[in-house]
This record gives structure tokens, sequence and C-alpha cells, in this order.
């Protein structure tokens, strides 16, 4: 299988701040691929990473592996930054016992080189930055979310795939991880049902690493929610009442749910998108990773029945999963905020393009496939009787009539957008780093 790498705007923002002497905190959710940019990004002469039963795996370039007590490794560490030249990497952070952190923060004040520490618990950052904390003020925050979706489209350009091929794959490959276990071919949830059997418990697995470091007396309750998400439950009342019918939660008020929403976004799994004059409901409550979403859509069928997933089932759910990462993409390629409408009758608008006073100003259709003149024409007619200044059309594979919108966008110009804004992300974080560097 060829190796899929992910050119990201991140390396390039800590390539610099590395060589600029800067002392970073990197955190986000278990396998955004924290630990592969900094080992490829930043500039590291020594890369220690914390074991848990107070020890460090240390590694110096051009040396092998070593294991060694963490007051050693934390003691090595302190002496290296001191010094000018390569920079320093602790990984798995979070392992480590505060004392430690007293160390690090007596070298920051004769710091000559950088040092970049990473956890992927979220509770470590808040208490690097809590009033308090030896290491207040001596490190920026830096978020590893999800790789972002135009850099991963432009990535798998690279790689050879088509326009539709790598907007389709770009959905899920943005969760790195997959891509140890898939090479991205063909119809995405072809090869996902088929290797259902493997993913779903390596998905359940990476959720369960999430919850044990963050709330473990609730991890029945995050998991239910997380599932009741990917069945297509998004309104907080939906959510409370099914949750309270399980028993997990002792009403079926919203309130008693939108504390679990806001826990479950603050590590990284869930994201809020802002409906547009929809009734009855202000927040459209979903996955964050669609790989996640797709993957816990089909569990019940790998864990309780045992079965392959139908291939059509996550073809359907596949098209809304394009449609949201679209909207991130076109949101940032316009500098407005992606938005959702659930209008009367049920019918949507795939993509509500919002200002920050809530004001919608473009909506889009959005097909995996092709649309149809008189499909196109409707979809028109339906985002501007809306309210909807501008209306837009996006078809993988074509729109037959583009004068129908004011912008039509199929596969080839979608990718050329992606490739566009992934390079001026890398320009801006070069930029970001010259400034705060040194």
């Amino acid at each position: 299988m060829r190796r899929v790498v992910i050119e990201r705007w991140e390396c390039r923002l800590l390539r610099g701040l590395s060589r600029g002497g800067r002392w970073v905190l990197v955190y986000g959710r278990r396998k955004t691929g924290k630990t592969w940019l900094l080992r490829r990004c930043w500039d590291w002469s020594l890369y220690a990473t914390a074991t848990g039963d107070g020890a460090c795996i240390v590694e110096e370039r051009g040396r092998d592996p070593r294991l060694v007590p963490a007051q050693e490794c934390i003691e090595a560490v302190a002496s290296l930054i001191r010094r000018p030249g390569g920079g320093v990497v602790v990984d798995e952070f979070q392992r480590l016992p505060r004392r430690h952190w007293e160390l690090l923060a007596a070298a920051g004040a004769e710091a000559e080189t950088g040092l970049a520490l990473c956890g992927s618990s979220l509770a470590v950052a808040r208490r690097v930055f809590s009033r308090g904390s030896p290491l207040l003020g001596l490190l920026a925050p830096l978020r590893v979310d999800l790789a972002s979706y135009p850099d991963t489209v432009a990535s798998l350009l690279r790689l050879g795939l088509g326009a539709r091929d790598a907007l389709l794959w770009a959905v899920v490959a943005r969760d790195p991880w997959i891509l140890r276990h898939l090479e991205p071919r063909g119809e995405p949830w072809r090869l996902l049902a088929s290797w259902a059997h493997a993913l779903v418990p390596a998905a359940r697995g990476l959720v369960g690493e999430v919850f044990e470091e963050e709330e473990r007396s609730l991890t029945r309750l995050y998991d239910a929610a997380l599932r009741l998400l990917a069945e297509g439950y998004w309104r907080a009342s939906d959510l409370a009442a099914r949750l309270a019918e399980a028993g997990l939660t002792s009403t079926h008020h919203p309130g008693a749910v939108t504390g679990v929403l806001r826990v479950l976004e603050d590590m990284g799994l869930v994201e809020r998108v802002p409906l547009w004059r929809t009734r009855g409901a202000r927040v459209y409550y979903r996955h964050r990773s669609s790989l996640l979403r797709l993957l816990f859509a089909v569990a019940p069928t790998v864990e309780e029945l045992g079965a392959e997933p139908r291939p059509e089932t996550l073809q359907g759910l596949y098209g809304v999963e394009l449609q949201f990462n679209l909207g991130e993409m076109l949101a940032e390629a316009k500098g407005l905020r992606r938005g959702y409408s659930i209008q009367p009758g049920g019918r949507d608008i795939d993509v509500v393009l919002l200002d920050k006073r809530g004001r919608a100003h473009w909506g889009y259709e959005v097909k995996t496939g092709a649309l149809a003149p008189g499909e196109a024409r409707e979809a028109v007619e339906m985002i501007r009787a809306a309210g909807i200044p501008h209306a837009g059309l996006v078809a993988l594979q074509g729109i037959p009539d583009p004068d129908a919108a004011d912008e039509a966008l199929d596969a080839e110009r979608l990718t050329e957008l992606a490739k566009r804004l992934s390079e001026e992300r890398a320009r801006e974080a070069e930029k970001m780093a010259a400034q705060t560097g040194g």
C-alpha cells in the first residue's frame, strides 16, 4: 500500500515556531496527527514520550531510543533547552506529574531553544493555562483538529486521485489514522463497508481513550450521545428524550444534554452548526469527524449482528457528510460562517453561508453526482424563495445548466479552490510563525 501523506498548514507553522525558539503546547483529540506533525515538522534534537508509569522513551538524532526514569528525562530536557541548538519535544505531557512542570518552568527563564509539549487530553491544556500553573505565560497554545479539507483534497490530488475521488475521499481522510488502514481508491463507502469489521473497533477504541482521560464515570452517557448523533438525532430536545428513555439522564429537558454535548465539543468529537430560519431550533449538533459518524452509524450492524454493512447505507450518509465538508471550505473561501437550514416540509438547504450577525448571503445545493436541468432550477428557486440573495449549485459530476445559479461548481472547480485555499493557509502559517518567532 502506498504511503499517503497529508501536507498540512500546521506543519509550516510548527517548523517556523521551532526555528524561532518558541514554546508551544500542542493539544487536541487523539489520532488527529499531533505526533506525526511534531516528528516531521518540529526541528528537534531530542524527542521524549512519557509512558505514564514513571518513565520516558527518549530519542535523540542518530541514536537508538532508550527508556529512562521520568525525573532523569525532564532533567535532560531542562538542560538541553538552556543551550542553543536543536529543539525539544515532550509527547504525552499530561502523563507527567506536576512537579516536573516546575523544572521546565525554571529552565524557561534561561531558554535558548524551542520546546513543544504535546498532550491528547484537553484537561492538560486547562491545567497548563490555569491560574497558578508554573507554565502559565511560557507556552503558546496550538490545538490540532482534523486535517483541513482543502489540505486533504490537495494532498490526494498530488497522490494521483482524480478531482471527484479526491473530494470524496477527503471527507474521511481528514481523520489521518484511516490512511494507515485504507488506500484511497474507488468509491470510499464501498471500501469502508468491506473493512467495517476492523474499522469500527478502531473508532470505538479511539473514542474510548478520550473518555478514559476525561470523564470516566460518564462514559456510557457520552457513548450513547455519539451513537444517537450518528443515527441522525441532531436536536438537543430529541437527544435528551432518548437519553432519558435509556435511563442515562433524569429528565427529558434539553438542558440535561447540552452540558454533555459541550464536553463532547471540547473533546473535538462534536460540533455545532448554526441553523438559519429553522423552526424550533437554532443549532444542529453533529459529529465533528465524518469518519467517526459513518463508523458509529454502522457499529450496531458490525457489533450486534456480526454482519458487513451495505455500501448503499454508507453512500446515503456520505452525501450529507460531503455537504458539511464542502460548506466548511466554501465558508473559508468567502470569509463567512458555515450554516444549515431545514425549511418547512423537511426540505433542507445543504449549505448556508452566514455573516457574523447571522444573516444569510449564500445558499448551495450539493450533489455527489450530477444535477439535472430541472432539479438545478428548482433548487435555485427554493434558495431564493427562502430569502437568500445568492444561490449556488455544487455537483461533482457536472451541472448541465450552470447559468441557473449565481455560482456553479463541479469537481474540477472545487479542487482548484481547495488547492488555492491550501496554499494560502500555508503562507499565512509561515507569516504567523515569522511574526511570533524569535
